[in-house]
């Protein structure tokens, strides 16, 4: 099982994972942290509650387990320090993909 960090970035494309498609298996962990934001904002994840427990990160102090490796997107919210959004409501994310980190075939079914 292996942990992945993913590192969140503000900047011409929106609000961004540096990894725009993350490979992982069942039983990996994930966590977000904030790179490029204004400074004393916050953000959102929101995953698919049937893949990913829990399904809503807040903060880098929480750990998000892959309970089903599976092709999935994940919509990335911005906040300001007021709790104002900053990113769109379509704004785009990223995604989950079965395989291993070392591994840029796609699974094939």
């Amino acid at each position: 099982m292996a942990h992945h960090t993913l590192t969140l970035n503000w900047g011409g494309g929106g609000f961004q994972p540096d990894t725009d498609v993350l490979p992982v298996e069942t039983g990996d962990t994930i966590s977000f942290q904030l790179g490029i934001a204004p400074p004393n904002s916050t953000f959102l994840i929101v995953m698919d509650p049937r893949c990913f427990s829990p399904a809503e990160v807040r903060d880098s102090n929480t750990t998000v387990t892959v309970v089903e490796a599976d092709s999935t997107q994940y919509s990335c919210h911005l906040f300001d320090e007021f709790g104002n959004p900053l990113s769109g409501e379509d704004q785009a994310g990223g995604g989950t993909r079965p395989g291993r980190s070392d591994d840029d075939s796609p699974d094939v079914s």
